[in-house]
């Protein structure tokens, strides 16, 4: 389980998530804000100085801002700039990759699109991607946000999950079953 879900940070995220949806309504920039959103977390992801220097108690909230400006100004909207800037000064920056998440999540569910995992043994063309994509899509009657994994452990077959539903076709799953037979 990923941290997001330890302690407030989910609580917190989740209402700046919310006032973001709002806000992203309101000015018609629902995409843009979860693009800029990605966009923050990634940078951050990738870059340790930098999420070093966001999370240390002892760089004023004023230097942590100008290097955000320094960074993000020709990005990203203003309105996730001045986010961004807001959870500086409530030293509240540890929220962002749940917020990010977050928002996605909550985006994806207005759109009505449900978010699935498809865990493979090795990796998959994009043709059978596509039909696995096409047919999860016609089952649950949705549209699907798909990300494909590979575990070679699961041996062969897939694994899909879709918010808490486990679809396990991989012949880890079924030996396992065989082998609890005999037992």
């Amino acid at each position: 389980m990923s941290n997001e879900y330890f302690g407030g940070v989910s609580t917190i995220a989740e209402r700046y998530a919310k006032a973001l949806i709002e806000l992203g309504e309101q000015n018609s920039l629902l995409e843009q804000f979860d693009k800029d959103l990605e966009v923050i977390k990634q940078t951050i992801n990738e870059n340790n100085e930098l999420s070093e220097f966001l999370g240390h108690p002892e760089v004023s909230h004023a230097d942590k801002k100008d290097v955000i400006d320094a960074i993000f100004n020709a990005q990203i909207t203003e309105f996730i700039l001045n986010t961004l800037k807001l959870l500086i000064d409530r030293n509240r920056v540890f929220i962002l990759q749940s917020l990010a998440n977050i928002y996605h999540k909550q985006l994806n569910k207005k759109k009505n699109i449900l978010e699935a995992v498809v865990v493979a043994a090795i990796q998959l063309d994009e043709e059978t991607l596509s039909r696995i994509k096409q047919k999860l899509e016609i089952l649950y009657k949705k549209t699907l946000e798909v990300s494909f994994k590979v575990d070679k452990d699961i041996i062969a077959g897939v694994i899909v999950k879709i918010e808490d539903k486990v679809i396990d076709g991989s012949v880890k799953n079924r030996l396992n079953k065989m082998k609890n037979q005999f037992i």
